[in-house]
């Protein structure tokens, strides 16, 4: 009999860590392409990470000009509410990054995941990448859950993304105002 007891505790607890940690965005520090400290989990906001390529000589994808534009109008709007970060891969010397962030408006955080020779942080996020394409993006609430994964996608659908994260958090408050006034 204890041996099946153990079995299932050992089993419940295994699952329990499992089912908690399978979400879960994976935490990272690095520096960004200013060269200022960065860490994923010293923000309690819900988060946008987009993962895109930069080619020699600072070409981009179509498609990831295009979102750039797009996050570049929603930063304005949602900047107090969502921390925005996109992590680039980026070989070559020849690609200006703070070129690029200029000219397409980047206010937030833009990161050079390969500027220490390592990938280091997609290799973290690869198993939501390699189901996505350039540029891909992660939603993620301000628990650091992964809500959502897409590769481009139109304005309303961000937009909707967004809703989504923002919506978790509002409604984990509101669970935890609950639960402290049932005390």
């Amino acid at each position: 009999m204890k041996p099946k007891i153990f079995l299932i505790l050992f089993l419940f607890v295994y699952v329990k860590t499992f089912a908690q940690t399978e979400n879960v965005a994976p935490n990272f520090k690095t520096v960004d392409i200013y060269g200022k400290q960065f860490e994923l989990y010293s923000s309690t906001k819900p988060k946008i990470i987009q993962f895109m390529r930069v080619y020699c000589g600072g070409k981009i994808s179509e498609q990831s000009a295009t979102q750039f534009g797009q996050l570049a109008k929603l930063y304005d709007k949602y900047k107090d509410k969502i921390l925005f970060v996109t992590i680039t891969l980026s070989s070559c010397q020849s690609s200006d990054l703070k070129k690029i962030a200029e000219y397409f408006g980047i206010k937030w955080t833009f990161i050079n995941d390969y500027s220490d020779y390592n990938l280091d942080i997609i290799q973290k996020y690869s198993s939501y990448l390699k189901t996505l394409h350039d540029p891909a993006l992660i939603f993620v609430d301000k628990n650091n859950k992964v809500v959502k994964t897409t590769d481009f996608c139109e304005d309303k659908k961000l937009e909707e993304y967004i809703s989504l994260i923002i919506e978790k958090t509002s409604s984990t408050k509101n669970n935890n105002t609950t639960k402290r006034r049932n005390k």
